[in-house]
């Protein structure tokens, strides 16, 4: 099972003609507690690229790299490391190890063209 699938998302990609490709994180169920996840679909390459070294590094020390994850395209979202636990908005707590293979899958999705 995909981390996409366990966390119940749909990662889709659109090509609207004219306007250009568009990749989104949806929810399957909407309004459970995963659905703050979707707020990848935000976040540029090289910002899915750092959040993924934040957690590498994380894992690595074993403690907290940094209080947390932030980034002009979703600073209305609170991401805070509690290591080994990433707080999302308070609604959600997801391993460290969950949340980057979640960002890998996502990373993989909107490179592989």
């Amino acid at each position: 099972m995909t981390k996409r699938e366990q966390y119940g998302l749909i990662f889709e990609k659109r090509d609207i003609k004219g306007i250009g490709i568009f990749y989104s994180a949806e929810q399957k169920i909407p309004g459970d507690d995963y659905s703050v996840l979707t707020y990848i679909d935000r976040l540029s390459v090289p910002e899915v690229e750092g959040f993924i070294e934040d957690l590498n590094i994380s894992l690595n020390q074993g403690s907290n790299y940094d209080d947390g994850y932030s980034s002009n395209s979703i600073e209305d979202i609170s991401i805070m490391y509690d290591y080994p636990n990433v707080n999302i908005e308070d609604i959600l707590i997801i391993s460290m190890v969950d949340m980057r293979d979640l960002l890998i899958e996502w990373l993989d999705f909107i490179t592989n063209k």
